[in-house]
């Protein structure tokens, strides 16, 4: 299993050298703090039976139940869709590439 920690450490080195087009000063703090709480949830999930930083399927599927949980306590669209670009640029640093379609419905 791929070690969420290491992995959210050094994706907080990466962001800043990598900045997304017409992001603000503050966006890299924003999604650090959202890729961190979608980390928080992975070390939660204690039934994970493929690494979700390291498989497209398991990614997927951790993405789907990430969603679901927001959605769980109300969380409108607007900031659901942008937690999931955030979850999107964790993903492309990790080699993965963004989250497929289907699994951010």
């Amino acid at each position: 299993m791929t070690s969420i920690p290491r992995s959210l450490t050094a994706f907080a080195s990466w962001l800043p050298l990598h900045p997304a087009a017409g992001e603000g000063i503050h966006s890299d703090m924003t999604v650090r703090y959202q890729v961190g709480r979608y980390c928080d949830f992975l070390g939660t999930q204690l039934s994970l039976s493929a690494d979700p930083l390291a498989d497209t399927d398991a990614r997927d599927r951790a993405v789907y139940a990430y969603r679901a949980y927001l959605e769980l306590f109300n969380t409108a669209a607007t900031p659901v869709s942008a937690i999931l670009g955030s979850l999107d640029r964790f993903y492309v640093f990790l080699g993965l590439g963004p989250v497929r379609e289907a699994a951010q419905r």
